[in-house]
């Protein structure tokens, strides 16, 4: 009888990758391979002219002025050289072959490694309009800069359309300007279903505390150029809105077009295993992947479009490459965001299902508060209003697992 022997799909330590996206998660990606002692080839490619930068600040601190926008860039030069990053920036990937390893460029081009990592994130979902109508939208450097330059101005009628916590951060940054402000948001509650109707409609609130009108509830049906260089739109209910600058934050799509035909499941997303695995030499990471999240004993397949995540993402990924796919151990996070707004900071750790609990067990009279979600006995996700000191406390815990009580014996010792 002859014994299986083990053959190992272990990524060589002297081997080559290739990154397709210089975003957060291809870059993080880079750094974890470098801090587990991967010396071989890495190749960041972005179909951008820009170096990986940060998306976060372009909704706040770039569009407020706090920032240039130079101070986004998330790889310099003294930090690529120290990566030893062969970077290609403004190559667009039109197909792979995950068999190969192999990426073709738009340019006719072709570059193979040993392993491919997918990170190309996600662009905006884009409203119709006519010629003659600007409609912004946030997530490139040049949108940070055209936002900044469109609201840098003299008062101005600024209408956003969609109350997420990108337009939350946009209608709140065009206030800070003295700008006549405006929200459009088709649910009732905006974030109810990230969040629930009660704290749903506390973050609401703050629209109306800082002088924005939300209209809740309500759509966009049309949009014309109102012959001055703004919009003119009405809106489902008969109301009409002029707008000097319109801004649109309606969500994401995950870019996934060039992967058609590689063999690759796709669906919202690219369908990773748990531990974001594609195929035997491919993995994503970031908004792209769409993969197996398993928490508080269920498992289901997420794409979440965190900071925070695609950063852990590119840890995890670069721990999965070098086990090999046979060997890699599912990935162990806990999703967290942050949104700034009126002055006000909100965070989540965790991810809340529609039918969690939701206990408040702290509020103050200033709308500070930190609420609990259970979900079976255990603490899901805790959610915060400018708490983030007693939120901090909780993240370890969750984690692990921990009960509401415990969360509780946790906060107040």
């Amino acid at each position: 009888m002859v014994a299986d022997v083990f053959m190992s799909d272990a990524l060589d330590l002297n081997g080559s990758v290739l990154i397709i996206g210089a975003s957060l998660g291809g870059l993080r990606t880079a750094q974890g391979l470098r801090d587990l002692g991967f010396v071989g080839t890495i190749t960041l490619v972005g179909d951008e002219a820009h170096p990986p930068y940060d998306r976060p600040p372009l909704s706040k601190q770039v569009a407020m002025g706090k920032w240039a926008i130079e101070r986004t860039i998330l790889l310099d030069d003294e930090r690529r050289e120290a990566l030893n990053l062969d970077l290609q920036l403004g190559r667009r990937a039109i197909h792979l072959d995950p068999e190969t390893a192999t990426v073709t460029f738009s340019d006719g081009g072709t570059l193979s490694a040993d392993r491919v990592v997918i990170a190309t994130g996600a662009r905006p979902r884009i409203m119709s309009v006519p010629e003659g109508v600007t409609a912004h939208v946030v997530r490139s450097y040049e949108d940070g800069v055209a936002l900044h330059d469109a609201l840098n101005t003299s008062p101005k009628r600024v209408v956003v359309i969609g109350a997420g916590f990108i337009g939350a951060e946009v209608a709140s940054s065009a206030r800070s300007f003295g700008h006549e402000v405006t929200v459009v948001e088709t649910q009732t509650t905006p974030l109810a279903t990230i969040l629930g109707e009660e704290l749903g409609a506390r973050c609401a609130a703050l629209h109306g505390k800082s002088g924005v009108t939300l209209l809740a509830g309500t759509s966009v049906d049309a949009v014309s150029a109102d012959g001055n260089g703004g919009a003119l739109l009405m809106l489902d209910n008969g109301q009409e809105l002029h707008a000097d600058v319109l801004v649109v934050g309606i969500g994401v799509i995950p870019n996934t077009e060039w992967l058609e035909g590689s063999g690759l499941s796709l669906n919202n997303g690219v369908e990773v295993d748990g531990a974001l695995f594609a195929h035997d030499r491919v993995v994503a990471v970031g908004d792209v992947a769409r993969f197996q999240w398993t928490r508080l004993n269920m498992t289901s397949a997420e794409r979440i479009e965190h900071w925070q995540v695609a950063a852990d993402h590119g840890r995890f990924a670069a721990e999965g490459l070098l086990a090999g796919r046979s060997q890699a151990q599912p990935i162990q996070l806990l999703p967290y965001f942050w949104s700034d707004q009126y002055g006000v900071k909100l965070q989540m750790l965790g991810r809340p299902a529609a039918s969690d609990k939701v206990q408040i067990v702290e509020q103050d009279e200033q709308g500070r508060l930190l609420a609990l979600y259970e979900r079976n006995g255990a603490v899901s996700a805790a959610f915060a209003i400018s708490k983030p000191r007693a939120l901090m406390q909780l993240r370890a815990a969750l984690l692990d697992g921990v009960t509401l009580a415990e969360a509780q014996v946790l906060l107040n010792p």
